[in-house]
């Protein structure tokens, strides 16, 4: 993985310039899943597990609309786009695993209002999300280079 950091040119400064890109177009996704699982919560899909529910089928959703939106703006990436989203799926599903868990877990175990554990989870996994993501989904060597 070293060598591969090296041949993209993956410096700290490169990592914090992408990591900020990916901040401002992850502010749209924020309020798109904010405003998902909110309509989800009140639909109520599941009344045993209500807050869990809309956190699981919100993030399923988010996470294709996300996907697209780094595609297009964040990495301009010129992989595949449906293979790219095939490796976001399985980054993603693995990750819907352990936020689910975690949403249940700060939700119905350790009684913390859904809104704070939606926020404590979309806080939480967000950098590994962007360090999955664009080491998967987006590998550096299919970037738009700056002077095409």
């Amino acid at each position: 993985m070293r060598e591969r950091i090296e041949e993209v040119g993956w410096t700290n400064r490169v990592m914090l310039h992408e990591f900020l890109n990916f901040n401002i177009v992850g502010t749209f996704n924020f309020f798109f899943a904010l405003i998902l699982y909110e309509v989800l919560y009140w639909v109520d899909l599941w009344s045993a597990h209500t807050a869990v529910t809309a956190w699981a089928v919100s993030c399923a959703i988010g996470n294709v609309e996300a996907h697209f939106m780094h595609y297009r703006f964040t990495f301009k990436s010129t992989f595949p786009y449906f293979r790219s989203l095939n490796r976001a799926f399985w980054t993603y599903t693995g990750q819907l695993v352990v936020t689910t868990s975690s949403h249940y877990l700060i939700v119905e175990v350790l009684l913390v209002h859904h809104r704070i554990a939606w926020l404590i989870n979309t806080c939480v996994f967000g950098f590994v999300n962007f360090l999955l993501i664009r080491w998967i989904a987006f590998p550096p060597e299919y970037d738009q280079k700056s002077s095409q």
